[in-house]
Parts: structure tokens; C-alpha cells; sequence
């Protein structure tokens, strides 16, 4: 079993996954500050990663999505419709209304061609760290949160404000972070009269359910079951 599933990540591209060539290609897409901002979400993931116990697998997926989730970001609104035209990746009418949600797909179907990599956990990672969805996974979550409060370019007043939010301690605090940043952003589309993607939406409400279910599985007894390292 354990050689079945060593066979199916090499096969998937996590186990050989060449992280120096990865970083000389993403260099050559970006701008100075964005791919500083690649390195740091990069770090960032990695620190999260293996300070909530991810396993050693999900530990490099996520540093793979963290590097790479903005490998399509510099791409214009039309270089972007065009590409998902040319590749069939289907855009709905939200995706388009909102085109900024659209490179993170393009990105993550640029990285799944141009290296290899067939690991659905790490590439959903970089598709969904934009708009969030229902139901992310642990590394999707990482992700996004890395996004948002890498150290490299973003503000370090609000990491020191997102920090106490990420207690390891807590079973709940991904939860909290993850709806956290994203009344934080519907705060923002609304002030600013942007299109909402309905992904955002269904994340934010999925948060808020399981937040409620574990209170309530609290109050009623039931002991935690998630433990993160520290």
C-alpha cells in the first residue's frame, strides 16, 4: 500500500517536483514584486503548513500551490478569455463578469501543462485562491491564507492582526481565519460595487456552518477530534 501510494505521487509530479526551476520559470512571467510575493506566500505556506500538522505530501503541495498560484496574474482580461477559449476551460457568466477570479484557473492549467503536475489537491489550491469554494480542503486553505499574509510585500500591520487569529492551539482557528479574510473581501467587492463570484459566497456560508457545528458539537460534549501541531 505504502509503495502504491509512493507511485501515485511520483506519478502525479509531487515527489520530483523541481522547485528551483519552478521559481527561474515563474521569474520570467512576473514582475519584481509579484514574484516576491510568490516567494513569500511560498514561505508562508510552508510555515503554516507545518504548523497545523499537515503530512509531509500536503506540506509540499502546498508550498508548490504557494509558489505558483499566481503564474497567469500579469495576463490581461482578453489574454485570459482567450487562453480558456484555446484550452477548453469553461467560464461561466460570474467568471466573467469578474475576470479577475479568472487567473488562478489559467495559472494552474499553465503549471499543470508546463510541468507535469497532475496532483488535483495542489492545483485546486491554486484555482480556488481567489473566490475560495464550499468544502476546501486543509492545503486549500493554507493557500489562501498564505495569499493574503505573506511577509514579503504585504502590509505588516494587518499580518500582526491576522496572526492572533492563527492560534495552533485551536482546532477552529483555520476556520476563523478562513471567514475572517472573507467577510474581509466581500467588505471590500461591496464598498467598491464589484461583481461577487457565487464560490465566494458558498465559502463564506460553508465557514460560518462549521463554525456553528463545531460550537455546538462543543456544548454538547462531544470531544475534538483535530489536532494541530505547534
Amino acid at each position: 500500500m505504502i509503495e502504491t501510494a509512493h507511485k501515485s505521487l511520483e506519478s502525479a509530479g509531487i515527489l520530483t517536483f523541481d522547485f528551483d526551476k519552478a521559481k527561474q520559470w515563474l521569474q520570467s512571467r512576473l514582475s519584481d514584486r509579484r514574484f516576491e510575493h510568490s516567494l513569500g506566500a511560498y514561505k508562508k505556506a510552508g510555515e503554516l503548513a507545518e504548523k497545523f500538522n499537515l503530512s509531509p505530501e500536503d506540506c509540499t503541495r502546498a508550498l508548490i500551490a504557494g509558489l505558483l498560484h499566481d503564474s497567469a496574474k500579469l495576463l490581461t482580461p482578453p489574454e485570459l478569455f482567450a487562453y480558456c477559449d484555446a484550452n477548453g476551460l469553461a467560464l461561466s457568466d460570474e467568471d466573467r463578469a469578474a475576470p479577475q477570479t479568472i487567473h488562478p484557473y489559467v495559472g494552474a492549467e499553465m503549471v499543470r501543462r508546463h510541468f507535469g503536475l497532475e496532483d488535483e489537491t495542489a492545483l485546486n489550491a491554486m484555482r480556488y485562491h481567489t473566490t475560495a469554494r464550499a468544502n476546501m480542503t486543509t492545503v486549500e486553505i493554507v493557500v489562501y491564507i498564505a495569499d493574503k499574509i505573506e511577509e514579503n510585500t504585504r502590509n505588516p500591520l494587518y499580518i500582526q492582526k491576522m496572526a492572533r487569529h492563527l492560534d495552533c492551539t485551536k482546532p477552529e482557528s483555520l476556520d476563523e481565519t478562513m471567514l475572517f479574510l472573507l467577510d474581509s473581501t466581500l467588505s471590500f467587492l461591496i464598498e467598491k460595487q464589484h461583481v461577487i463570484h457565487p464560490q465566494t459566497m458558498a465559502a463564506r456560508n460553508d465557514f460560518v456552518t462549521r463554525l456553528k457545528q463545531r460550537k455546538d458539537s462543543n456544548s454538547s460534549g462531544k470531544p475534538e477530534t483535530t489536532v494541530y501541531k505547534q
